[in-house]
């Protein structure tokens, strides 16, 4: 049996000293490991275990496959050569068996562990030039294992969230392509008054489409934390005046009664247009899950420096094993009813982040099946809003007929139909369907505005939009139009040389209202953009 004072730990200190100083130094390693993917973690490992560990030679190989192997030599990495002479001596299974390894750098005394990686197995062997102790030794090996295994799991479960919340970002981006041509066309049958009624089938499904892809992109930035709220004084009523608006189709539809307790004058310190999501989700919802005919209350109560506004309808309810899980994504209360009715089990994880973020707190309160349900959001109270500041009536805008607007995008159907509608709206209107296609129309037809596709197929919009600020100036304006709409893509195309940023599907009252306010009201002429 070996020397006891001798081994992975050393020698100069006692057994057991040593031991819980190495099991301190394995303890910290998950803390180095936070955050990092997968390959960044092993890595971490790799270059940690042999200090760690107090060890001349180490060898990790994981249940990968390929597998994924790596090591140290007397703190050098293994070569290839190595590599495979390690694996070829360690090829038996023999958890926690010792052995002995004769390299070119010497002979090691070594014991192997198994690596826990989910249901899968990895391998750890740790070497040193002297004989190991069979007992504090093996206990130091098995730990740093399990350490690791842990720390690599958790890599891989991160790594994949991770890659979810992209694939989530990527395909919200790619349905809003189509969906920007569909409510262009959309816009354009108002002036058809013989298919109103098709129309309004059209924008209906449409305006749903729209909403499950800003729900995808919405949980993939909760997700990441991407969610950014624009706090300013706001109304209670203003809020959900907005958020009645958003869900007053549906219950006009359904035949529901809808109450509201008259909210007063209590002020919140939130962002309107996510505080307005908040309470258009929740009403929408119980005007989906309310037979028709039913009815629905928004009651709002006040307390100390805190007001609760509850949402409570007459519908399905939820039962109660439901109740705990139902603000988590992709849950929803009654799968197969909700497939009847459209969702992806969204909404109400968006909610609670939302909520979450104004410093408030959601519940909800149901007493089953068929006893309806009342969602509950208390938001802490801000002071008296600012009077209203009297807005200066504004000066009539100049003729449309003389502004030109170059439209640029890779898609023929949308740069087409929006092209269209502006030429509708009363502008002169040209389209290119590639960067250098714009920079050829743009040389000949001079516009005092560009929309512009940022995912163009030759040169991107930025770079576009960077080359025309280049060669023509300032003068025009420039309007990104995308798909993504993260703080970092607008800060991205604010420094390529945008005035403006529009998220598909580009609404062309939206679109008309920003070329009036940058281009119109700035009292712009053909001469311009020259």
């Amino acid at each position: 049996m070996a020397d006891p004072s001798v081994g992975l730990s050393g020698d100069g200190e006692g057994r057991l000293q040593r031991c819980i100083r190495d099991l301190a130094a394995l303890n910290a390693l998950p803390s180095l490991c936070v955050g990092k993917d997968t390959e960044a973690a092993f890595a971490i490992v790799l270059e940690a275990l042999p200090t760690a560990l107090s060890c001349d030679l180490l060898y990790v190989k994981l249940p990968e496959s390929p597998a994924r192997e790596g090591g140290s030599l007397h703190g050098r990495a293994l070569s290839e050569a190595q590599l495979a002479e390690i694996a070829l001596v360690t090829a038996a299974d023999a958890d926690g068996a010792s052995a002995q390894i004769f390299l070119e750098g010497g002979t090691f005394w070594c014991l192997e562990a198994e690596i826990p990686i989910g249901a899968r197995r990895g391998r750890l062997v740790a070497g040193c030039g002297v004989p190991l102790d069979p007992s504090t030794d093996r206990i130091l090996v098995r730990t740093a294992a399990n350490i690791v295994g842990t720390i690599l799991e958790t890599a891989n479960v991160l790594e994949g969230a991770r890659r979810k919340d992209d694939f989530l970002a990527m395909l919200g981006h790619e349905l809003r392509n189509p969906l920007a041509p569909i409510t262009t066309a959309v816009e354009l049958l108002a002036r058809h008054p013989q298919v109103a009624r098709e129309k309004q089938v059209i924008e209906r499904h449409a305006r749903h489409l729209t909403r499950l892809v800003d729900d995808l992109l919405d949980i993939s930035r909760v997700s990441r934390g991407e969610v950014h709220l624009r706090k300013e004084h706001v109304t209670l009523a203003s809020i959900l005046e907005r958020a009645i608006e958003m869900a007053s189709a549906l219950i006009s539809r359904q035949g529901h009664e809808l109450r509201v307790t008259d909210p007063g004058d209590v002020t919140l310190q939130g962002d309107p247009i996510r505080l307005g999501q908040v309470f258009g989700n929740l009403l929408t919802n119980a005007a989906k899950f309310t037979p028709p005919g039913g009815q629905i209350d928004v009651l709002v109560d006040r307390s100390p420096g805190r007001v609760q506004v509850t949402v409570r309808d007459t519908g399905c309810g939820i039962a109660r094993e439901q109740r705990d899980r139902i603000f988590e994504p992709f849950v929803q209360a009654d799968r197969e009813r909700d497939a009847l009715r459209g969702g992806l089990g969204l909404g109400l994880a968006i909610v609670k982040n939302l909520v979450q973020g104004h410093g408030g707190i959601i519940s909800v309160q149901s007493e089953g099946k068929g006893r309806g349900a009342a969602f509950t959001v208390d938001l802490p109270a801000a002071a008296r809003a600012e009077p209203p500041r009297e807005l200066a009536k504004p000066e009539p805008l100049p003729s449309r007929s003389n502004v030109r607007v170059l439209v640029v995008d890779d898609n023929v159907d949308v740069a087409e139909l929006l092209s269209e509608a502006l030429q509708e709206q009363g502008f002169q209107t040209a389209v290119a369907y590639d960067g250098q296609d714009a920079l050829d129309r743009w040389r000949g037809f001079r516009p005092h505005a560009g929309v512009l596709d940022v995912g163009l197929p030759d040169v991107d919009g930025y770079e576009l939009a960077k080359t025309l600020r280049t060669e023509f100036g300032r003068n025009a304006t420039l309007i990104a139009a995308t798909g993504y709409g993260q703080p970092a893509d607008r800060r991205r195309a604010a420094e390529a040389g945008f005035d403006c940023y529009l998220i598909k599907p580009v609404s062309v009252k939206e679109l008309v209202i920003v070329l009036d306010e940058h281009v119109l009201s700035s009292g712009e002429d053909s001469s311009s953009s020259g």
